[in-house]
């Protein structure tokens, strides 16, 4: 099957839960044999490094990157398809002459599906669908309009949350279009698909997020590289990360050095923001900003914690610190959307002292070499290729 791949944003660092997932389903398309023409978006001022632009294209047939644009045309022209589009989904409208080159171009290729990630680059997905007569598959990350709410909610400037709130106009409309005009509906979350269900949307299937193997493989790493007894890893500029660390180092953290005494926390991941820095180190803990990679450091984890109170879909984050075997402490949130088999591998409490129980005892067990797991079988299962090659199949069905 040739596959048009339209991608939310460059995929790579896989430093992001949608760029991991996004990243992972990309190279399953390839191990799979599928070609893949990839069209992406760039942020204003992003340029990729070159060891990025070689996975992009050691994975890709065809590509092509778009960028979000900064300047004035650009803004005027958002501001234009303001009225017919929200705003994420107007920012990546591409000029009238850029984007009747691409769609030639692509006509040219003769592709077989269209593959969405995420509601933002819709409106060229569903052009191509409907301008070349192919079927298009839309991958939903979360109940975008809510989630964008959420994070509007938990910004912690005002110039944050009145961009994330004017993001929400409109989404609401364009993700039931989606879920109405797609072929077929691929949910992340058997909690969100169970939501567009309720609203009468009934073209999902529940598709898990990959693992990555590298991640995988560091179940198998030696005990002796483990020096970090709690790890957490995410998007450290994601307003709810950033709610879950404080809710930790508030409410939790006091609990857990009374209970365990002296230990190593890592916190890791994008874009920390000076606040957060701040609270990590006025905790004794480490800060690791912007890892390229994270498999070498689960592999030196003992625990893996995700303190989160807020979101949508499933956090990757979740699922790769599954892979690893370690003891995963959480909170319900940190669990949603995963189904009841995966749910029961993980160790959840949603109050202070049940999260910080959790971690000591994890900590403890982790030290006297036990309390980890082989999952390898169950996330093979659940997350691994064959999970996509049966969604293509469904839509070729």
């Amino acid at each position: 099957m040739r596959i048009v791949h339209v991608l939310h944003e460059f995929p790579y660092p896989a430093n992001s839960g949608i760029r991991c997932d996004m990243g992972r389903r990309l190279a399953a398309f390839a191990q799979l044999g599928h070609p893949v023409f990839a069209i992406g978006w760039l942020a204003a001022g992003e340029v990729p490094v070159p060891e990025d632009v070689a996975a992009f294209e050691a994975l890709t047939d065809e590509r092509v990157l778009l960028r979000v644009g900064a300047g004035t045309a650009e803004r005027l022209r958002r501001v234009w398809n303001l009225r017919r589009h929200p705003s994420y989904i107007a920012a990546r409208i591409p000029p009238k002459a850029e984007r009747e080159a691409l769609i030639e171009r692509v006509r040219a290729w003769r592709p077989d599906l269209i593959w969405l990630e995420g509601a933002h680059p819709s409106w060229l997905a569903l052009e191509l669908s409907r301008r070349l007569g192919v079927p298009l598959a839309y991958r939903s990350h979360n109940i975008e309009f809510r989630y964008v709410a959420e994070q509007a909610r938990l910004a912690p400037t005002l110039r944050q949350t009145l961009a994330l709130r004017a993001g929400t106009w409109g989404l609401e409309a364009a993700e039931a279009r989606l879920h109405r005009e797609a072929a077929r509906v691929f949910d992340i979350s058997v909690d969100d698909m169970a939501y567009w269900r309720s609203r009468g949307l009934d073209n999902a299937s529940w598709l898990a997020p990959q693992p990555d193997p590298a991640i995988l493989a560091t179940a198998a790493a030696p005990d002796t590289a483990r020096d970090i007894d709690l790890l957490f890893m995410g998007s450290l500029s994601s307003p709810n990360n950033i709610a879950g660390l404080e809710w930790y180092f508030d409410a939790v953290h006091p609990l857990v050095g009374e209970r365990l005494g002296a230990h190593r926390l890592t916190i890791a991941g994008r874009r920390p923001p000076a606040a957060l820095a701040q609270r990590v180190a006025a905790a004794g803990a480490e800060l690791v900003a912007d890892p390229r990679d994270a498999a070498p450091l689960f592999a030196r984890a003992r625990v893996m914690m995700n303190p989160i109170l807020h979101g949508s879909g499933v956090n990757i984050k979740t699922v790769d610190m599954l892979a690893t075997g370690r003891t995963v402490v959480t909170t319900t949130k940190g669990a949603r959307g995963l189904p009841a088999e995966v749910v029961a591998e993980l160790r959840t409490a949603d109050t202070p002292e049940g999260f910080a129980d959790l971690v000591v005892e994890a900590v403890r067990a982790a030290r006297a070499e036990a309390g980890g797991a082989d999952r390898a079988a169950l996330v093979q299962r659940i997350f691994g290729a064959q999970a996509v090659a049966d969604a293509l199949a469904e839509v070729a069905a």
